[in-house]
């Protein structure tokens, strides 16, 4: 390409780099979620995955859907979502993650660029509420089936989650050399103290260098979900075998908890008698399932780094990172009693934790790929405003247009869940005789006669209490 056109063609690629930020556009979203507003957010959240179909925004538009209409009990549009989201996971599980285009695009612009393909914490939620949905429409064949996915995913999860980032990390050494030769050192990068510094306020100081040994090994598991399984295979047994895995369901929700979980351990005791024919059934019990608050957004910080390029520093480039905003919505587990008992909530699954382990395990993918692909950028300035060295105003064009180009495309990737919850909660008492309880000063009546499970939901202090409930029987 000769300088005439190398100088157009920068600045149109930073004119149509420029773009909102995951957290920008679901800001209208996020507020009529907050509020309560559900029918509005659910209809936000649809329109915003139609609008995504076929990008590689699709999915993580779909999670935020799926949820946002379950929470409406528009179990129809939240089957839909959650159908199409679980489908393209398995896609791109299929094909190893991000082609090599996408990756190519990731480091020219930024990591917004590359398909969302969700994390552990996605697929295993997704997977629950959609056998809550079925579970609720009584459509128990259906349910176990997504049953099955979500005991695959919670297998699966810590040895996909670090093959994941094998892979990535073998991605992004790969590109700091051309040609056998080291171009962009990134490690040199992460070396200087002020850099190590900068990032050690947001992520802690024993972040990981990117070219370490990275091989996380975490167990990426969900309490809840096992907690989930367990109270549909014990309610629903086929067989015997049933009845056993659903004991070991409630043993794995209770011992991935430190120090337990009273529900789950006391369900695990109770399906321990059903498998081993001490208890006919599961017994007269009323649950109460509470998710509470919103999970954690993702919002960027700047921090100026120096870039070694070609053997030598260029000047500093600001370049943002990614961090977990957690959301402290003053939502505390309401009031449950029924004939005269008080049940205490006592967490089950802190959401959290469980983005934050995630998010901290992937750390160093993403903040190598952050320092290469601000390299890049930067080295491709470099390269054009040399070659028009002799001509001043090409080199004050190049220069604006190099410029434009890196703070059009310095964004982070926020891209999240953003509707997942901050905790779920459970509760449990043995059912009234009058078939009445309450729940944050509601009363629901519920069969008296098997397990009942009452749905809660408070997303912020200025929202109402939403409350469902459902059985494990035909009709």
């Amino acid at each position: 390409m000769g300088r005439a056109r190398a100088i157009p063609a920068l600045a149109a690629a930073a004119l149509l780099a420029g773009c909102a930020t995951y957290v920008d556009e679901t800001g209208g979203l996020r507020a009529d979620w907050r509020s309560g507003n559900l029918k509005a957010a659910a209809q936000k959240a649809a329109e915003l995955s139609s609008e995504a179909e076929g990008s590689g925004d699709e999915l993580v538009f779909l999670l935020e859907s799926g949820a946002v209409s379950r929470a409406a009990a528009d179990f129809g549009q939240s089957r839909k979502s959650f159908d199409r989201a679980e489908q393209i996971m398995a896609e791109r599980d299929a094909r190893g993650g991000a082609g090599a285009g996408d990756e190519i695009a990731a480091i020219l612009a930024n990591q917004s660029y590359l398909p969302y393909s969700g994390y552990n914490y996605d697929r295993i939620m997704a997977a629950a509420y959609q056998a809550m949905n079925l579970i609720e429409l009584k459509e128990f064949e259906a349910a176990e089936v997504w049953l099955k996915k979500l005991e695959n995913f919670q297998a699966d999860a810590g040895a996909k989650n670090a093959a994941r980032i094998d892979a990535e990390m073998r991605a992004i050494q790969k590109a700091q050399a051309e040609g056998g030769k080291r171009k962009y050192d990134v490690s040199r990068t992460l070396a200087d103290a002020g850099v190590r510094g900068a990032l050690a306020q947001y992520y802690g100081a024993d972040f990981l260098a990117p070219d370490a040994a990275v091989r996380a090994r975490a167990v990426y598991a969900n309490p809840f979900a096992y907690w989930l399984s367990g109270l549909y295979f014990s309610n629903r047994p086929a067989d015997a075998s049933d009845k056993s895995r659903a004991a070991d369901f409630f043993r794995l929700a209770n011992q991935s908890l430190p120090g337990g979980n009273y529900v789950a351990a006391s369900d695990a005791a109770r399906a321990e008698a059903l498998a081993d024919g001490r208890a006919a059934a599961m017994g007269d019990f009323t649950y109460a399932i509470f998710e509470a608050g919103c999970a954690p957004l993702r919002r960027q910080f700047r921090v100026d780094l120096p870039l070694y390029i070609f053997a030598d520093a260029l000047p500093h480039v600001g370049v943002n990172f990614p961090y977990l905003a957690p959301a402290d919505s003053g939502v505390r587990p309401p009031a449950f009693s029924g004939g005269g008992k008080t049940a205490e909530f006592a967490k089950i699954a802190d959401m959290d934790e469980i983005v934050s382990r995630e998010f901290r395990d992937g750390l160093p993918v993403v903040v190598a790929r952050s320092i290469l692909s601000a390299a890049v950028k930067a080295g491709a300035q470099f390269a054009a405003q040399y070659a028009v060295r002799d001509n001043s105003a090409a080199l004050l064009l190049v220069a604006i247009a190099g410029s434009a180009y890196q703070a059009a495309t310095n964004d982070a990737d926020l891209r999240s869940w953003t509707t997942l919850p901050k905790a779920v909660y459970l509760a449990k008492l043995p059912t009234p005789r009058d078939g009445i309880v309450e729940i944050g000063g509601r009363k629901v009546s519920v069969d008296t006669s098997g397990v009942n499970v009452i749905v809660a939901k408070q997303i912020s202090s200025a929202s109402p209490l939403f409350v469902r409930k459902f059985n494990f029987k035909e009709k």
